[in-house]
Formats: C-alpha cells, sequence, structure tokens
C-alpha cells in the first residue's frame, strides 16, 4: 500500500508557508509537526468577531468581515478538532452564543449568510437573493444548520436559549422524510451531526444517510478531476461509519490524493479559478492549502504518509 513520503510532506510545507493563510500554516504545525493549540488559536481568533460568530473571510468565497453562520460552521470545525485548552473552550462558548442569537425560530435553524454578504466580494453561490431572502445555499435546510446543531449538541452546556432536544428531533424528521438528495454539502453537514450524536439517534438515522451518501457519491476515478463528491469528502477516519462506502473506493481515493499531491503538490480547486478575479483573488490560493490540509488529515488518519 503506497504512502505520501516526507519529502513530499515536506514540499506541501514549504507551499503553505510561502503561499497560504497564517491559519493553515499554524494548523500544518499542529497536525504533522506535533504543534501545541496555542498558535492555531492565536490564527483563528483573527476571525472571529466580538458578538462571537466568525467571518473576516474565513469561508473563503465570501469576503464579508461580518459573522454568518456559514463562517461560524468553520469555526467551530477546527475548533472541535483541538485538543481543548481554556482559550479554545472560551472561543466556542463565545460562538454558541453568538448562534443562540442568530436562530431562527421560523427556519428551525439558520440561514447561511445575512444580506449584507452581497456588499462584499463573493462567489456567484454565494449571492443573497433579495426576492427569496436567501443564498441559492439555504434551499437545503441542513447546510449549514445540521452541522451547526452538532456543535451545539456537543457543547450543550453552553446553551441557553435553545430547545436542543426538539432540534435534534425536527432534524432526524427532516433526513428521514427526505427521499431525493441532492446537495452533497447538505449530507456533509448531516454526517458531522450523525458523528456528535448518541447511539440512540445515530441509529435513527444511519440508513437514510447511508440513502443519500449513495445518491450523491461518485465512484467512477475517471471524473476525480472534477468538482464532485469523492468517497473521502464523506470520511476521513476509519474510525468513523462508513455509511457502506465502499472500501476499495476509500483506499482509491487515498492513492488519488497521494497521486495529485506527489505531482502537484497541492490541490487545485477543482471548480477552477474563474471566479477569482479583483477582491476574490486571494481566495484561490486559500483553498489550496484548505484542501490539501484536508487530505493530508485524512491521509494520517489511515496510516497513509510515512513516517507519521
Amino acid at each position: 500500500m503506497e504512502k505520501l513520503k516526507q519529502e513530499d510532506l515536506s514540499l506541501v510545507e514549504q507551499y503553505i508557508t510561502e503561499n497560504c493563510r497564517l491559519l493553515e500554516k499554524k494548523l500544518f504545525d499542529y497536525h504533522f509537526k506535533g504543534a501545541n493549540t496555542k498558535d492555531v488559536i492565536f490564527a483563528l481568533k483573527l476571525f472571529q468577531n466580538k458578538d462571537g460568530g466568525f467571518g473576516q473571510g474565513l469561508e473563503s468565497d465570501f469576503r464579508l468581515p461580518d459573522s454568518s453562520p456559514m463562517a461560524t460552521s468553520i469555526g467551530l470545525k477546527i475548533l472541535n478538532s483541538l485538543e481543548k485548552t481554556n482559550k479554545s473552550r472560551e472561543m466556542i462558548k463565545k460562538a454558541i452564543k453568538y448562534l443562540e442569537s442568530t436562530y431562527d425560530e421560523k427556519r428551525k435553524g439558520w440561514y447561511a449568510v445575512p444580506e449584507k454578504v452581497n456588499d462584499y466580494p463573493h462567489t456567484p453561490w454565494w449571492h443573497f437573493d433579495e426576492e427569496e431572502k436567501m443564498t441559492v445555499i439555504d434551499k437545503n435546510w441542513g447546510n449549514p444548520t445540521a452541522e451547526l446543531l452538532s456543535y451545539i449538541y456537543k457543547y450543550k452546556k453552553y446553551v441557553n436559549n435553545l430547545d436542543i432536544n426538539n432540534l435534534i428531533e425536527y432534524a432526524v424528521k427532516y433526513i428521514n422524510d427526505k427521499n431525493k438528495f441532492k446537495s452533497e454539502n447538505e449530507v456533509f453537514c448531516f454526517i458531522k451531526l450523525y458523528n456528535s450524536l448518541p447511539k440512540k439517534y445515530q441509529i435513527r438515522i444511519k440508513d437514510s444517510l447511508s440513502k443519500a451518501v449513495e445518491q450523491v457519491i461518485e465512484y467512477d476515478e475517471n471524473k476525480w478531476d472534477e468538482y464532485i463528491p469523492l468517497p473521502m469528502h464523506f470520511i476521513n477516519s476509519p474510525e468513523q461509519n462508513n455509511f457502506e462506502i465502499k472500501e476499495k473506493k476509500i483506499q482509491a481515493n487515498l492513492d488519488y490524493y497521494i497521486k495529485i499531491i506527489k505531482e502537484k503538490t497541492m490541490i487545485d480547486p477543482p471548480w477552477g479559478d474563474s471566479f477569482y478575479k479583483e477582491g476574490l483573488h486571494p481566495a484561490y490560493e486559500e483553498w489550496k492549502g484548505v484542501l490539501t490540509l484536508d487530505a493530508l488529515i485524512a491521509l494520517d488518519n489511515y496510516n497513509r504518509i510515512a513516517g507519521q
């Protein structure tokens, strides 16, 4: 079984150091060089606003400085992956408070971004439709609400004003009632929710999630250079439930990551660079860091990096 060589990992580190955000640099050090959480927290804190939410372009495709539920989901995802410290717990506590303040009772969840996103550079899929009062992302309730519920549930000791059990029941009913899944990103969010829930909830949605994955996953390796959901987008560790994803395709996807990193050092955004003009120009390099780091973490979790 092929493994990524240390010299290839070193080239990735060099590229990230020279071209990517401070956040990805510190995350690389944390995951692959034994660094502690202090520097990651410092870098991530640059994206957290006074209201506790995250913004400042943490989600590279919209440069809104104000907080948004979508950017906050990314901030909490990173915090959730770190060893807990007093500073990280304080950041989580503030983010949960922000989510409580932006919860929409009629939606039983959150809209991804506020209308103000239109005042700043953003890709078309983040444009707020003033007539529909949402972005195209919001047409699928679970993105980002299901992922945000995963953090609300996990850090419920910080929650004061939300009926968590009622919200989880709503999410369970939503996914079990849905027959046709078109958004892989919504499925990703529900998998994050699944991973945060106790077994009594997991068994109620496992079959629906397996069905959802089967509907949106792309197994054709000839298409993996395109912007499509790969097997490793749904799981990144052998300890996680694989939702009936074929094991040989998991290993093939890991082989694919090794091949791309050996050939190109970094993973390019498969949706291309045509959207990244003017104020969005930095986003393309930022995405290279995010996507490559995600792939490296998956490779490491599956013991596919030599010497790690």
